[in-house]
C-alpha cells in the first residue's frame, strides 16, 4: 500500500513540474512596414529592428508592403499565422483609415491587431519654401483660402491633408 502511495504522489510531483516553454524566437522575424522603402516609417523600423535582432538573438527582417496608404501590409499581418513571427510597424493612421476608406474593410483593426508597444512618434510639420508669402501659420492658412484653387497638396497616406 506505501508503494503505490509513494508511487501515486512521485507521479503527481512529476506532473506539478513546469514543463521548459518554447523559446520564441527560434528563426528569423519579419516586420511589415506598410509603406514604400525609404520613407520615415522605413528608417524607424530599420533602426528598430536592428535593436530587436540584438536583443532576440534572431534576425529581425524588415519587409515594406506598401499599397493602399498601409492597408495592403496591414491586411497581411491580420492574416499571417498568429504565431508572433511577423508582425506590423503599423502608424495609427492606418488603423483607423481602414474603417474609414472602406465599406469593408480587410481587416478589423480592433480584433485583428492587439497592439504590444509604442516606440516612436512624430509631430506633424508645415515646411514651405523660404520665399513662400506666408511667415506663419495664420498667414498660411489665410494665404490657403483666399488661393485654393491654386493649391495642391501631399501630405503621407496616415495623414489626411485639412485645409
Amino acid at each position: 500500500m506505501l508503494n503505490k502511495t509513494f508511487a501515486g504522489l512521485f507521479m503527481l510531483t512529476l506532473m506539478a513540474v513546469p514543463t521548459s516553454a518554447q523559446d520564441w524566437p527560434t528563426r528569423a522575424v519579419t516586420m511589415i512596414v506598410p509603406y514604400a522603402p525609404g520613407g520615415p516609417a522605413d528608417v524607424v523600423g530599420r533602426i528598430v529592428a536592428s535593436g530587436m535582432s540584438e536583443s532576440l538573438g534572431q534576425p529581425v527582417i524588415v519587409e515594406n508592403i506598401a499599397g493602399a496608404g498601409g492597408v495592403t501590409g496591414a491586411n497581411r499581418v491580420a492574416r499571417a499565422n498568429p504565431d508572433g513571427y511577423q508582425f506590423l510597424l503599423g502608424p495609427g493612421g492606418v488603423m483607423a483609415q481602414s474603417l474609414g476608406l472602406y465599406k469593408q474593410p480587410p481587416f478589423d483593426p480592433t480584433t485583428d491587431f492587439a497592439p504590444i508597444g509604442l516606440f516612436a512618434t512624430a509631430p506633424p510639420i508645415l515646411i514651405v519654401r523660404k520665399d513662400f508669402p506666408a511667415n506663419n501659420l495664420k498667414d498660411f492658412i489665410a494665404y490657403v483660402k483666399a488661393n485654393e484653387s491654386k493649391l495642391s497638396s501631399a501630405p503621407p497616406a496616415s495623414a489626411p491633408a485639412r485645409m
